[in-house]
């Protein structure tokens, strides 16, 4: 796939350009990501690494354009690309990961459009850092049912065991600059979200009775929000974020799934299937740049906390992210990087009385936990290459420890990838 886009390059007239991704690409691969990732990851028919590949060699090949993601969006720097062709709209652009928010600001009256996508598989059920079986938790895990036996009321195992999940998150970021260090900014999204399934059969024992899938897709929230340059000089800036989650997103969507008594049955899906939380949420940040000659690098914390329950009566815990990451300019318009996340949620306050049954995730206290992720990717600038208002990266990681509130599913990999227009 790197191949053929740097072909796609290269038609356009850019083959220094389709040379230096090449080559970049392959040896951040080889030395970074594929370690850290499944082998089948590198084999399966992936549409984020499609997708992503094909948005970059668009990108080259349209018009010039400015990135501002709405994933990364700091602000500083003046590193080989900036210094080989300057361009005084960029408002010191970072170099900075695809899966990064927050860190850059565009000059003032200008406009800023982004759309990032973002993919991530789960699979294995977690209890704390440990993996379980589905076996172990169809006849091990109580579930919040109650049925009445020879002996009184017992409480029914989970019987419905998910065993992977995908979420594909299309976002879609605008923003102003009031000023050089002001900006304003709003967020749409769109996302799709799928879960397998395998049902027990009965009420005990480790018959398979078959399996099933489910799958909810709609608009999710939407945020507003700005970003303040409060520091910057040649070397560092330094960028404060405060947003506010809208609840446009459903939390109310149905699913069918195979019941232990061999029947379809239609219910309210599980908290995480839904596709908005319901409720509005406070979301600060801040976000740190550096760099000197090649190098670049930066840290960045953001949160996400609720003010409230939403209509069913539950709220998501607080969640906290710090991420910090490297990057090196090999050429011209051609970053590398390395980034490491932490993120940290509490569990789910509350509960929807529509959501219930006999599947994990309708337990709201089999939520949060914390996950550290290291991820490897490529940031391209378009100044060195005569697309003075273009920014496009990519990245893909993996999961490398995960304690959960579990049973639940946990992470696996994640891809993220970015392209930016300024106007």
């Amino acid at each position: 796939m790197l191949f053929i886009a740097g072909i796609g390059l290269a038609q356009n007239g850019s083959a220094s350009l389709c040379i230096a991704i090449y080559s970049d690409c392959i040896n951040l691969l080889e030395r970074i990501v594929m370690p850290i990732m499944p082998r089948s990851f590198f084999f399966q028919p992936t549409a984020a690494l499609i997708m992503s590949l094909s948005v970059l060699v668009s990108a080259v090949s349209i018009s010039p354009v400015q990135a501002a993601d709405i994933s990364s969006d700091p602000s500083t720097e003046a590193s080989i690309d900036d210094k080989s062709m300057p361009d005084h709209h960029m408002n010191d652009h970072s170099k900075m990961p695809a899966g990064v928010q927050g860190g850059n600001v565009v000059s003032t009256g200008k406009f800023a459009f982004s759309y990032t996508p973002m993919f991530m598989h789960m699979e294995d059920n977690y209890i704390g850092s440990s993996t379980v079986s589905p076996q172990t938790i169809a006849t091990t895990i109580p579930s919040q049912v109650t049925m009445t036996g020879a002996m009184g009321p017992i409480k029914e195992m989970y019987r419905i065991v998910p065993t992977t999940m995908d979420v594909q998150s299309h976002m879609f970021n605008l923003m102003y600059g009031v000023t050089d260090n002001f900006n304003l900014m709003a967020m749409a999204s769109y996302l799709r979200k799928s879960m397998n399934m395998i049902t027990f059969s009965g009420a005990s024992g480790t018959t398979v009775l078959g399996s099933s899938s489910a799958t909810t897709e709609g608009v999710g929230d939407t945020i507003i929000g700005s970003l303040w340059r409060v520091y910057k000089d040649h070397s560092y800036a330094v960028i404060l974020n405060l947003g506010l989650s809208l609840p446009t997103g459903s939390a109310t969507q149905n699913i069918a799934m195979l019941s232990p008594m061999n029947k379809f049955m239609t219910m309210r899906a599980s908290y995480g299937m839904q596709l908005g939380t319901g409720t509005y949420d406070l979301m600060p940040g801040l976000t740190v740049t550096s760099h000197t000659n090649n190098w670049s690098w930066g840290t960045a914390w953001r949160s996400r906390f609720p003010l409230g329950n939403n209509s069913e009566g539950y709220r998501y815990g607080n969640l906290n992210e710090l991420t910090a990451w490297g990057g090196y300019s090999s050429s011209p318009g051609i970053t590398a990087t390395i980034r490491i996340a932490e993120s940290i949620q509490g569990q789910i306050r509350g509960s929807d009385p529509m959501i219930s049954g006999l599947m994990e995730g309708t337990n709201p206290n089999f939520y949060g936990g914390k996950h550290t992720d290291l991820l490897g990717g490529v940031e391209i600038a378009g100044g060195p290459f005569g697309y003075k208002k273009q920014h496009a990266a990519f990245e893909i990681g993996k999961t490398i420890t995960q304690n959960l509130n579990g049973p639940q599913l946990g992470h696996s990999w994640t891809f993220n990838a970015l392209l930016g227009t300024e106007f």
